[in-house]
């Protein structure tokens, strides 16, 4: 109690007088500018980011034209992986049972996962028609089934929280046109 009372009384005496009250202006000032400026820096720059990601999405999934800007190893990356969503429309189209898959859940999640991915050191190809059944017959409503399935089919692919919040901003994204 005698620490309050004693702040209490300082408090009163530097708010009392019109230099107290400069002081403690200046030191809220010096203390919440850094973040006023961090703020200010990052923001656009987040929204610039948010807005180059729609912009990969779209050249993958919509077909948009690659920007000129973008330099020939992220072309060739997104020309990539445009095959392998084409690839994956290919063989759920060809399965007896394709009403049972989710193609926007699908391609979200192998985007998700393989965009930019170094490929396998392995000589193996990366089994697409696997990676499509890890998603048979489930709801997006309940995709953490299919993070299951990947995990125990591709144990090195890791599906971080990261990873389901791109898979939900895209899925949503494709099925809404609802971006985040």
């Amino acid at each position: 109690m005698a620490a309050g009372a004693i702040i209490a009384k300082v408090a009163g005496a530097v708010l009392s007088n019109e230099k107290g009250r400069e002081l403690v202006l200046v030191l809220i000032t010096a203390i919440l500018m850094p973040i006023i400026l961090l703020l200010l820096v990052w923001i656009p720059l987040l929204s610039g980011t948010a807005d180059a990601n729609v912009t990969l999405v779209d050249c993958c999934f919509k077909n948009a034209a690659i920007p000129d800007s973008f330099t020939d190893e992220q072309k060739a990356v997104i020309e990539d992986m445009k095959t392998q969503l084409d690839s994956i429309d290919k063989i759920i189209a060809d399965k007896e049972n394709s009403a049972d898959y989710d193609a926007n859940m699908v391609k979200a999640v192998f985007y998700c996962l393989q965009f930019g991915a170094e490929p396998s050191e392995d000589d193996e190809e990366f089994d697409l028609e696997l990676f499509c059944d890890c998603f048979a017959g489930i709801p997006f409503s309940e995709i953490e089934r299919a993070y299951e399935n990947i995990s125990e089919n591709f144990p090195d692919l890791k599906v971080t929280d990261n990873v389901k919040f791109g898979v939900e901003n895209i899925y949503k994204y494709l099925t809404e046109g609802v971006k985040r």
